[in-house]
C-alpha cells in the first residue's frame, strides 16, 4: 500500500512567499523534514526557491507507522517517497 492511499494529501502547500499553491513543483523535490501533531504530519520540501510546506492527514491506526516511515525517508524525492510501499497491514487487521 502506498502513503497515498490512506491519507489525505494536501490540497494546498504554503510557498517561501507566504502564499498558498494548489499545484507547487513539489513532487520531484527533496523531503526534508516530517514534523507531527496529534493526527496531522507537516511536511517540508526544499525546491529552488525554497521551502513548501504541507500536512498530510492520518487515519489513527496507521499515524506512527507513516510518521516513522516518513522520517525514513528524508533527504529523498517526494515522488519516490509518496509512490514506495508501506507495509501497515499488522495495524489494518
Amino acid at each position: 500500500m502506498k502513503i497515498t492511499d490512506i491519507t489525505e494529501w494536501p490540497e494546498r502547500w504554503s510557498t517561501p512567499s507566504g502564499t498558498r499553491d494548489a499545484r507547487p513543483p513539489v513532487a520531484d523535490r527533496v523531503l526534508v523534514a516530517s514534523l507531527w501533531g496529534t493526527s496531522i504530519i507537516g511536511l517540508a520540501v526544499q525546491c529552488p526557491d525554497g521551502r513548501y510546506l504541507g500536512s498530510l492527514r492520518e487515519p489513527g491506526p496507521v499515524y506512527d507507522q507513516v510518521l516513522e516511515f516518513l522520517k525514513r525517508s528524508h533527504g529523498r524525492i517526494l515522488r519516490e517517497v509518496m509512490d514506495a510501499e508501506i507495509d501497515i497491514y499488522d495495524v489494518t487487521q
